[in-house]
C-alpha cells in the first residue's frame, strides 16, 4: 500500500508550478482584467466562462461551477486520483518524488475492464513494433516503408508496427493467458460462426491510435499489398475505450506544442502527419479516416486559435475542405486557413520533390481564407458562361460575402466578382445590401419564434445557459461573510466568539468548520493549499466560487454584524439542522470530540427551538 504523500510535500509540488502553465497546454486563455478566461474543458460551450486565477492559484467556471486548484484540474480533466495529480505537476516541473507515495499506474484510472483493454492494446502494440524492427516476418513491411521515405525515428516515435498473417495476437494472447472474454471484446479479433477467434489485423502496416492520455486504444492498418475487395485502411472497431468521433491522431503528442504555438494543422492521413512531422513540421494531427466531428473541433479550439486545413486536392479532398469548414465556423470561433499542394501531391511526395524547408514555408504561409475557397468551390458543376449559373453563381457568392464581418475584406471580394464577370460593384455591393435585409428579417422571425418557448423549455434553458441564478439575501450574507471570515483573521476571531453562529448552507457549514482546523495547523490562510486540505470536489468548489467575489462588493467592517443578524434572523431552523447533522457526521470521521459536544448542543437546542416553532403554527 503506498504512504500518503506528505503535506510539506504536495505544498512543495504545488508552488512548483504556475497554474497557467499546466492549463494552458489544455485551455486557450486570454488575459481579461486580472484573471484568464477560455472555453470550458468540462462542458460544451461557445462564450468563455472558465476563468484563471495566476494571483491565487486557483480555477473556476461560473458556467458549471467547477474549481480548484492545479491538481483537482488534471483531477477532473483527465480523471486522475489526487496522488496521480500530484505525480503529473511533478513531472511537469521535473521534480523527483518518492516512488512509494504512488502504488497505482495511470492505467488504473478507468474501470478495470477498461483497463484490462488498455493492457492489452500496450501489449499488442509492442508485438506488432518489434515483429516489423526485429523479425523477417517484418522485412517486407519495413522494406516498403523505407522506400517511402519513413525513417526508423518515424518508426519509434509514432511507434509503427506490422500485423503478420498468422494469427500472431491470437497465439500471443493464449501464451499469456488471456481470458477469452476479454479478447472478444477488445476489438483486436473476429469471431467465427464457431466461435473461434481470428486476428482483426492481418498484412497490414500498423499505425497506434492514443488517446489524450497517450495510451493505445485502437489500431488503423494500412494493406501491405492491395487485393480486390480489401480496403486500403482498416481500423479498430469503437469500444469502451474507443471513440473515433472524440479522437485525433497524434493530438496527445501535439497538444502542449499546439497550445504554445496556437496554430494546428488538420491533415488527412497518418502518414500526412508523419511526413510533415519528418519535415519538421510538429503540429500536424489527423481524424480518423471520415468527416470532422464536433467533438474533434472542440478539442482543437480549446487549445488552438487557428487551424490550417491540408487536404488532398481532388473532388473527395474539396468536398471534405467544405465540410470541415462549415463544421468549424458552426462550432469555434477557430481561424480557419487553407493549404493546398500543388499539382494533386501528399505531404510525404512534396517533402521528397521540394525538401523540408520548402513545405515548412508552405505551411506557415498565409494559405487562402475560407471565403477564397468558397469562391472557388461554388464553381464546381457550374458553367460560367452560362447566363442562369452564373446569375446563380454570383447571388451565392455575394452571400458569402455578405457574412464577413470585415468591409475591407468584403471590397476585396465584391472586387474580384466586378472584374471577373463586368459588373458594377456598386451594383453588387446593393444587392449585398438586399442580402443583409433578408437575413436580419430571418434572424427577427426566428427571434419572434423563439419566445414562444414552452414553460418547462424555458426553465430547461435557464438551468443550462444560466446555471447560476441570483443570491437570497442569506446566501449572499453566507458568501461574503465566509470569504471575509478566511481572508480576515479579525472577522474570523469575531465570527468563532458568537454564540449559536450558524451557516445554514451545509455545504459552508462544513468548509467553516473544517477552516478551522486547518487554521490551527497554518500561520496563514491560502486558497490553494486549503483545498487540497478539503479533499472534496463540493467543498473545493465552494473556496473557488468564493475566491472570485470582486473586492468591491466586500463592504466596511461594520456591517458584518448585519451579515451574521441576516443569517441568524432569516435562516430555516430545518436548514439549520440539516447543517449541524452534516457536521457532525464529519466532526466523528474527524474524531474531533471537542466539536462532537458543541454541534450535539447546538442540536438538540436547535431541535427545542423547531418544536416550540411547530406549537405556535398550531
Amino acid at each position: 500500500m503506498a504512504r500518503s504523500i506528505p503535506e510539506e510535500v504536495v505544498e512543495q509540488v504545488r508552488n512548483s508550478v504556475d497554474i497557467v502553465d499546466v492549463v494552458s497546454r489544455h485551455v486557450q486563455l486570454k488575459k481579461m482584467g486580472k484573471n484568464l478566461f477560455g472555453i470550458c474543458p468540462f462542458h460544451e460551450e461557445r462564450t468563455p466562462s472558465f476563468s484563471v486565477s495566476e494571483d491565487k492559484q486557483i480555477f473556476h467556471c461560473f458556467s458549471c461551477g467547477r474549481g480548484g486548484n492545479v491538481f483537482r484540474f488534471l483531477m477532473d480533466l483527465e480523471n486522475l486520483s489526487f496522488p496521480e495529480s500530484v505525480q503529473k505537476v511533478a513531472e511537469f516541473t521535473n521534480m523527483q518524488l518518492d516512488q512509494s507515495y504512488f502504488s497505482k499506474s495511470q492505467v488504473e484510472q478507468y474501470s478495470s475492464q477498461q483497463s484490462e483493454q488498455i493492457t492489452l492494446y500496450k501489449e499488442a502494440a509492442n508485438l506488432y513494433t518489434h515483429i516489423l524492427k526485429n523479425t523477417r516476418l517484418g522485412e517486407d513491411a519495413l522494406n516498403y516503408l523505407n522506400e517511402r521515405g519513413i525513417t526508423e525515428d518515424d518508426i519509434n516515435v509514432f511507434q509503427m508496427g506490422f500485423a503478420p498473417s498468422d494469427n500472431l495476437l491470437v497465439e500471443y494472447c493464449k501464451e499469456h493467458n488471456i481470458d477469452y472474454e476479454q479478447m472478444r471484446k477488445s476489438g483486436l479479433f473476429v469471431e467465427s460462426d464457431a466461435g473461434e477467434l481470428h486476428d482483426r489485423f492481418f498484412n497490414r502496416i500498423m499505425f497506434p491510435i492514443k488517446n489524450q492520455l497517450g495510451n493505445v486504444v485502437a489500431f488503423s492498418g494500412r494493406v501491405l499489398e492491395k487485393k480486390e475487395n480489401q480496403p486500403k485502411y482498416l481500423n479498430s472497431p469503437e469500444s469502451e475505450i474507443f471513440n473515433k468521433g472524440r479522437t485525433l491522431y497524434n493530438f496527445d503528442r501535439v497538444r502542449s506544442l499546439i497550445s504554445q504555438k496556437r496554430s494546428i494543422i488538420l491533415f488527412e492521413g497518418f502518414m500526412d502527419v508523419i511526413a510533415a512531422n519528418r519535415a519538421g513540421t510538429t503540429n500536424g494531427i489527423a481524424s480518423m479516416g471520415t468527416s470532422l466531428t464536433s467533438d474533434q473541433v472542440t478539442m482543437m479550439a480549446r487549445v488552438a486559435k487557428e487551424v490550417v486545413i491540408c487536404y488532398d486536392g481532388d473532388d473527395a479532398g474539396q468536398n471534405a475542405i467544405a465540410r470541415a469548414i462549415q463544421l468549424i465556423e458552426q462550432e469555434s470561433s477557430l481561424k480557419i486557413k487553407i493549404v493546398f499542394l500543388p499539382d494533386g501531391q501528399d505531404p510525404d511526395e512534396y517533402v521528397k520533390n521540394n525538401g523540408s524547408k520548402n513545405f515548412e514555408q508552405l505551411m506557415s504561409s498565409s494559405g487562402e481564407s475560407s471565403t477564397a475557397f468558397y469562391l472557388k468551390y461554388d464553381r464546381h458543376g457550374l458553367n460560367l458562361t452560362n447566363e442562369n449559373d452564373q446569375v446563380a453563381y454570383i447571388r451565392q457568392s455575394i452571400e458569402r460575402i455578405s457574412r464577413l464581418n470585415d468591409s475591407i475584406e468584403q471590397d476585396i471580394y465584391l472586387k474580384q466578382l466586378s472584374d471577373e464577370f463586368s459588373i458594377d460593384i456598386g451594383d453588387l455591393k446593393q444587392q449585398m445590401n438586399h442580402v443583409y435585409a433578408d437575413q436580419t428579417i430571418r434572424q427577427n422571425n426566428r427571434d419572434q419564434r423563439s419566445t414562444f418557448v414552452s414553460e418547462g423549455e424555458t426553465r430547461l434553458t435557464n438551468a443550462v445557459s444560466t446555471p447560476t441564478k441570483p443570491l437570497s439575501k442569506v446566501e449572499r450574507a453566507e458568501r461574503l461573510l465566509l470569504y471575509r471570515a478566511l481572508n480576515e483573521h479579525d472577522v474570523w476571531i469575531k465570527l468563532q466568539g458568537t454564540p449559536g453562529f450558524f451557516f445554514p448552507d451545509t455545504n459552508f457549514q462544513t468548509v467553516y468548520v473544517l477552516a478551522g482546523d486547518y487554521l490551527n495547523a497554518h500561520a496563514e490562510y491560502d486558497a490553494a493549499s486549503f483545498i487540497d486540505y478539503l479533499k472534496k470536489p463540493e467543498f473545493q468548489r465552494v473556496i473557488a466560487d468564493l475566491e472570485t467575489i470582486n473586492v468591491s462588493d466586500l463592504s466596511s467592517g461594520t456591517e458584518v454584524d448585519d451579515y451574521i443578524k441576516v443569517i441568524k434572523d432569516d435562516a430555516p431552523l430545518s436548514s439549520q439542522i440539516e447543517a449541524t447533522t452534516n457536521d457532525l457526521n464529519e466532526a466523528v470521521r474527524l474524531g474531533n470530540q471537542k466539536l462532537q459536544e458543541e454541534l450535539t448542543i447546538r442540536l438538540v437546542t436547535l431541535f427545542q427551538q423547531q418544536k416550540v416553532q411547530n406549537r405556535g403554527g398550531n
